[in-house]
């Protein structure tokens, strides 16, 4: 295994080869002239166009995406994988979930980025990220894999708790260099405090010596000019104390401004955009399974809306809308959390309740509600971890709805589910989709009623070639 480490502040990090991939071997029959260029573009430095460990943004590249997802940062970039083979994991420990790094590279949903595509095509086809968090100092430990090795091996505990183990010492060791460099400054600082003191107290000795011998010489007339010599004291006290506070005072705007400015200028920085490439366009083979699906879906749709408004005398109907908007997900952006039917149904379900709960309240007029639901409803799906676009839309539409009311709701919650069921039987017929990513719901019933065995071994989950 490969290994690559960094951390959250800055995005840097080093690229540790044990074993060359197979794919840029001569002798190997996975070998091919593009894998060679790809690997000499991430290891040789004197290669022209090669590709450092630079920076990267949340959701950005392979480094960014896993971090993103590791840390639950909600970005959809950072979690958008359609195949994933499942690791063990060890109690107090992260479970172990290789990626294929291919399928990131070739995922549109996923910014373009020039490394993640050089490492796909160099062979370094599988990768996980472990997360350490050492006393504040976080960072992320990126371990590929040998895609032709067995797979028994990667996912074998012991490899899983060694991965673990070797994250957490790597991070402690990045972690340790910030406090080395503080203690070496705090001890220059302290040496040269220590000095001006003894020079202060050296200075006072030699003054007071001078003041006795003065005293010694001038003992006659010193009673008669003590007042004189305390006013004098006193005035220098007050004028000393009056320019320590003006220095003072000047040193805290400066650092003000100076925070300010550095505010402003990290802000214009964010403004001009990230390095992020844009994302490639669909084929039209995939084009096409997403016209045939969007179109199956809202032909159904569009149907039962007409059949419920006939049957009720167009007193109820099915709000489509959002399920426009749900369908762009389900099969443009098929692997992305917000796509999964965990937060489609869930999100919808808060999102609406919501909504209606709001028309509850008496002397809120319209406009306001419109805008209050969604200020709810959004952050409070980002808490719960059920992100979902299209509940942001059910939440304005329901809360404006005349016939607001929970026989709606329960409407446009049986036209979720049909989307979901026609988006899970179109997505999986072809070859570079699948959806849903997992059931989330029925996973979590298996575990509760089967278990897991002592080691946490989870099976091993692949796509049809």
């Amino acid at each position: 295994d490969d290994g690559e480490s960094g951390n959250n502040n800055s995005g840097s990090g080093a690229f540790l080869i044990k074993r060359q991939p197979q794919e840029t071997d001569p002798d190997n029959d996975y070998a091919t002239p593009e894998a060679l260029e790809a690997y000499n573009k991430l290891t040789n430095v004197t290669q022209s166009g090669y590709i450092a460990v630079n920076e990267t943004d949340p959701g950005v590249g392979l480094s960014g995406a896993l971090w993103a997802e590791s840390s639950g940062g909600g970005s959809d970039a950072g979690a958008n994988f359609n195949r994933a083979w499942g690791g063990s994991g060890h109690s107090g420990q992260q479970s172990v979930v290789w990626r294929d790094v291919c399928e990131l590279a070739d995922d549109p949903d996923q910014p373009y980025d020039e490394r993640l595509q050089a490492l796909a095509k160099a062979g370094f086809k599988l990768a996980t990220g472990i997360t350490f968090d050492i006393n504040g100092y976080r960072g992320i430990f990126i371990v590929y894999g040998n895609p032709h090795g067995d797979r028994n091996k990667l996912n074998n505990p012991a490899n899983a708790r060694f991965m673990n183990n070797a994250a957490q010492l790597i991070g402690a060791a990045a972690a340790i260099q910030d406090p080395i460099e503080r203690v070496l400054a705090f001890r220059k600082e302290e040496a040269f405090n220590n000095w001006h003191r003894l020079k202060i107290k050296l200075l006072t000795i030699v003054r007071m010596l001078g003041v006795l011998r003065y005293t010694n010489e001038n003992s006659g007339g010193l009673s008669s000019d003590r007042p004189k010599l305390e006013k004098k004291s006193s005035i220098a006290m007050l004028r000393e104390a009056s320019a320590r506070f003006r220095e003072n005072a000047k040193e805290t705007a400066e650092e003000v401004k100076e925070a300010a400015k550095n505010k402003a200028t990290r802000w214009g920085k964010k403004v001009r955009g990230g390095s992020a490439g844009i994302a490639p366009a669909f084929t039209w083979r995939q084009c096409l399974w997403t016209f045939v699906g969007v179109v199956t879906t809202h032909t159904i749709l569009s149907r039962i809306n007409l059949l419920i408004m006939t049957e009720s005398d167009k007193e109820f109907n099915l709000i489509l809308a959002p399920l426009g908007a749900l369908t762009t997900l389900q099969y443009t952006l098929t692997a992305a959390p917000a796509s999964q039917p965990r937060n489609a149904i869930f999100a919808q379900v808060f999102a609406i309740t919501v909504a209606i709960c709001l028309s509850y309240i008496p002397n809120i007029p319209p406009w306001f509600r419109s805008a209050l639901a969604p200020a709810i409803v959004i952050p409070g799906m980002a808490k719960l971890g059920i992100i979902h676009p299209p509940a942001g839309a059910s939440a304005i539409v329901f809360s404006t709805w005349k016939e607001n009311n929970w026989i709606t709701m329960g409407i446009f919650l049986a036209g979720v589910a049909i989307t979901i069921v026609t988006a899970v039987g179109i997505n999986n017929m072809s070859d570079r989709r699948q959806y849903p990513t997992s059931w989330y719901l029925v996973n979590k019933a298996k575990k509760a009623i089967v278990g897991e065995n002592e080691l946490g071994q989870v099976t091993v989950i692949k796509k049809a070639p």
